[in-house]
């Protein structure tokens, strides 16, 4: 399998983990936690299987994945807050729809709603709901208690709370469930920690090649979907990527490191504040400095966990064989093909794509632009020529590999309106 030979299942959870921690650390901090509390209360109900587990658990880690905003995030990690559905309705779209877990992603929809207010849905969903929902409250309650130093009376907080809570919030069962994994492997004395691993929420994690590609594609979408003028562009440069090694006449083993390379080259980007990335005109000198810390960004997620040639082409995208180009100005000497293929597919994504600031370049100017640049001694002549020889056929094959995605985008936006207003009404 060639998933295996580019990132290790076991590194994905790993990726994903460090990708949101550059949004903002307590979106993976507050989920892994409530990640390790819910892990306790599967293994006392006893009714999932291991598969189930480790899915149940993956899908706490993501439960706030619908939260990209810093303000967002703040009334997160608030004990009590009335603004929740706006977060659920995405995360539960998102992870429904572009990620592996899509059986379980209703749990994320109702996770702030009170047991007695589920509407009718599988029972199983209800109880995950619930755990997560309990797990949630009562990760906030021990991060409160850890800033207040009061960490030595959490646990006696805790049960005063939950003999108290709002009736009908929580099920009698899923209360019971958190109570009895306490008593038997102390779940929540593990939050007085400063930090948690997922693998001690569910060590050995085992995922198929393919929930591989999906998980990874998921952080690509949770990038490019901040924006309605990002959406396709990773798609997009993947595709012309391929594409282009394809007409070039690359072996299909490279043309898939080309294609893994290409997918991961933006994953930094969700590390910069959105007004950068959507700035309506030339960027200062100050917010380019910015913008260009998205490829330090990338290698501190990948973190050696993708193969060394398949980091190296997500990472030196931006650069140019007379040495222009960024962060480590590299010459054409220091690139493979491979490489330089990503980099000049990057720039043809750039120009078609529209962005806040300009509409789609057309297929003159496109090609004039890069070869202006082949001209200058900037981009591969080589691989400029093939696209220019090969466009209009490497083109029709964007549209076609962008398709579904556009599709999913449009549909969730459109899914997530009405189901604000339903349950907002």
């Amino acid at each position: 399998m060639i998933t295996g030979s580019i990132i290790k299942s076991e590194d994905i959870i790993g990726v994903i983990q460090r990708t949101l921690n550059e949004v903002d650390t307590r979106l993976v901090e507050h989920g892994v936690r409530v990640a390790y509390l819910v892990s306790g209360m599967l293994k006392v109900d006893g009714g999932f299987t291991d598969k189930e587990m480790q899915d149940i658990c993956i899908l706490s880690v993501l439960h706030d994945i619908g939260a990209y905003k810093t303000e967002e995030i703040d009334r997160l990690v608030q004990f009590e807050t009335g603004d929740v559905w706006e977060h659920s309705i995405y995360g539960y779209l998102f992870l429904r729809y572009l990620s592996p877990l899509d059986e379980w992603a209703e749990a994320v929809l109702y996770h702030h709603v009170p047991y007695e207010r589920i509407p009718h849905t599988r029972q199983e969903i209800k109880k995950v709901a619930q755990m997560i929902s309990l797990a949630d409250r009562m990760e906030i309650f021990s991060r409160n208690a850890r800033q207040e130093g009061t960490n030595a009376k959490m646990w006696e907080a805790a049960v005063e709370y939950l003999d108290k809570r709002r009736p009908g919030q929580f099920s009698d069962e899923v209360t019971a469930s958190f109570l009895q994994a306490q008593n038997e492997f102390s779940i929540y004395d593990k939050l007085k920690e400063e930090s948690i691993d997922f693998y001690e929420v569910y060590p050995g994690v085992t995922l198929t090649e393919d929930e591989c590609m999906k998980y990874l594609r998921m952080m690509t979408y949770a990038i490019d979907f901040r924006s309605q003028h990002t959406v396709t562009h990773t798609i997009t440069t993947t595709s012309i990527s391929s594409s282009c090694a394809r007409y070039m006449g690359i072996s299909a083993d490279r043309i898939e490191r080309i294609r893994y390379g290409a997918m991961l080259h933006d994953l930094g980007k969700i590390g910069i504040p959105v007004e950068i990335l959507e700035y309506p005109g030339k960027l200062s000198a100050q917010a380019m400095n910015i913008m260009r810390t998205h490829v330090d960004i990338t290698e501190r997620i990948l973190n050696k966990a993708a193969a060394e040639d398949v980091t190296r082409i997500a990472l030196r995208h931006h650069e140019k064989i007379d040495g222009s180009g960024y962060p480590r100005g590299l010459k054409g000497e220091d690139m493979t093909l491979d490489e330089e293929i990503v980099a000049v597919s990057d720039i043809v994504s750039a120009l078609i794509g529209t962005r806040s600031y300009k509409s789609a370049f057309s297929k003159d100017r496109t090609l004039s632009i890069i070869q202006e640049m082949s001209d200058e001694g900037k981009l591969n002549p080589e691989v400029v020529g093939t696209m220019k020889k090969n466009f209009n056929a490497i083109i029709d094959e964007v549209a076609e590999n962008c398709a579904t995605a556009l599709q999913n985008y449009y549909g969730i936006q459109s899914e997530y309106r009405r189901l604000l207003v339903k349950y907002l009404s």
